[in-house]
Formats: C-alpha cells, structure tokens, sequence
C-alpha cells in the first residue's frame, strides 16, 4: 500500500510529461508545415507573376491539395483561376470560378467568384450570360468592394445585348458620389446621341430580287453581285425563249429548270445578303463600345491595391 502511494504521483508525472511533449511536437510540426505550406505558396505566386501560368497553376494546385487549412489557401484559389483566364483557358476559368462562387460562406473570395464570372462572360461577348452573373452579384452584395464596378459592368452588358433602355436606368444608379460615375455618364451619352446602326431589309431585298434579278443586291450596294445575277438570269431566259421559238421544247425545259434554281437563289442571297449587312453593323457597333468602355479584366495588381477594398492576402 505504501508502494502504491508512492508511485501514484509518479505516474501522473510521467502522463503530464509524455502530453506536454506531445504537445510541444504536434506545435512544432504545425509550425513546420505551415511554413512548408507558405513555400509551396510562394512558389507558385512567384510562377504567376513570371507569367508561367500553366506551372503556377500545377503548384498552387499541389498547394490547395497538401496543405488544406494553409491561412493562404483562399488567395490560391484565386490565383487558381486567374491563371486559367491568363492561360487562355476561359471556359475553365469559369468553372474554377462557379465552383468558389456556390460556397454558403460569404466571403471575399465568393464575392470575386461571383464578379469574375460575369467578366469572363463580358471578356468572351456572352452579353446575355454576363447580365444574368452581374445581376447575381449585385442581388447577393448590396454593397461593399466591387459593387460600383459590377453595376457599370451589368448597364455596359445590357447596351451591348443590344437593350439601351435597361442600360440607361441601370447606369442612372451611379450618381456622382460613385467611383464610376463619370465613365457611367460618359456611356450615358454615348447611347443618346449614337445614331442605331444601319440596316437593310431582308424582306424587301427579296421583293426586289424577285421582281427584278440582281436588283436585291443593288439594294445591299452590291453592284457587281447585282450585274451577276442580272446577266445569269437573262442569259437563261433569253435561251429557254430562243429554244421555244424554234421549236425545241426539252432544251427550253432544261435551261427553265436551271433558271429556276438561279432564280430562287438570287432572291435567296438578297434575303441572306441583308441579314449578313445587319449583323455586321450590330457587331461594329459592339465593338465600339466595347473597346471603347469596357475597363481591362482585374489583375493580380489591381486586387491587391488598397482602393479596391478586398481583404485577400496574396
């Protein structure tokens, strides 16, 4: 009995020992690995800014798989996606970027998911698609970083789908206390005083070309389309009459038939031709606002820059 009296501190000594030294080696593992984490991290940053996006993307992925509660495991899977956009890989860009934007959690890097999206949309000519993300972010984010930015994206996105009026009253919302106002005014106006771009009718370029051969494509300001199907279509007919006048009914048949088909397609291509014409000017007139409004995609730079507002350690 004495014996065990005696040994009873003494295992409980041993126990506090062999915790206390487990403790301070799980400590220091912890330690270790997160600074082995860090490094993994700074290597693949240091990719990225290199330009080499297709091994940073290698190691910032090795990073996110070994090293899962690493404090930098967020601004990698930023730099994740913004490698894929960087790389030329766009559709995987937004995959990458739908995937952090359906996180619960909100948070600043589910805030520039759910911005990103809508970008790579606008980046890519997806109009409609990038209204609809835009539209998102803004039900999701009331305020905050990159609200101003996302509100002139989504009325810039509207004029380019080709819908000026929702354009209007979604850039009105940037008064003058707004970041973006001034560049808001300046599409505003742009969209008042810019004449709707030209077009030609396709129904009356067939009339035309039916009525007369080659006058469709008169319309469209094709002469020499027009000359074409003008003398084609003459030629033939003037055959198919010659043939019937001295009497030979199938070669007058035959050159009929391939009439027909010059015929039809004459009006065809006139109907065509004017449709062509109006997605050309819809296009050019995209690409001058775009060009001329549309603001370059965020960079790594500009995200870590104070007056953006996010708080992601790169």
């Amino acid at each position: 009995m004495r014996f065990e009296s005696r040994s009873g501190p003494w295992v409980i000594g041993c126990l506090l020992g062999v915790w206390l030294v487990a403790q301070l080696s799980g400590t220091g593992w912890a330690s270790q690995a997160d600074a082995s984490g860090t490094s993994f991290y700074q290597f693949g940053l240091h990719l990225f800014r290199l330009g080499d996006y297709y091994r940073a993307i290698t190691e910032l992925k090795r990073f996110s798989l070994l090293f899962p509660q690493n404090h930098r495991q967020p601004a990698a899977q930023v730099l994740i996606g913004l490698a894929l956009q960087e790389d030329g890989e766009p559709d995987a860009a937004l995959a990458h970027f739908q995937r952090l934007s359906q996180s619960q959690e909100i948070t600043d890097v589910n805030r520039l998911a759910l911005f990103k999206l809508g970008e790579l949309h606008l980046v890519q000519q997806q109009y409609r698609q990038a209204v609809e993300q835009f539209q998102r972010f803004l039900g999701t984010f009331a305020d905050g970083p990159l609200v101003d930015r996302t509100t002139y994206l989504l009325g810039l996105s509207w004029a380019l789908d080709g819908h000026p009026e929702q354009a209007q009253e979604v850039l009105q919302l940037l008064t003058s206390d707004h970041a973006w106002s001034d560049r808001a005014l300046a599409l505003q106006q742009e969209l008042y005083t810019a004449a709707p771009p030209a077009s030609k009718s396709p129904r009356l370029a067939g009339i035309l070309a039916g009525i007369l051969p080659g006058a469709g494509h008169l319309y469209l300001g094709k002469p020499r389309h027009a000359i074409t199907a003008f003398l084609l279509n003459g030629l033939f007919i003037t055959g198919a009459v010659y043939a019937l006048l001295e009497g030979l009914e199938a070669s007058a048949a035959i050159l009929l038939f391939f009439e027909t088909g010059w015929y039809l397609g004459n009006i065809n291509s006139a109907i065509e031709g004017a449709r062509e014409f109006n997605l050309q000017q819809r296009q050019a007139s995209r690409h001058h606002l775009q060009t001329t409004y549309a603001p370059p995609p965020l960079t790594l730079d500009q995200l870590q820059a104070p007056g953006i507002g996010l708080r992601l350690q790169f």
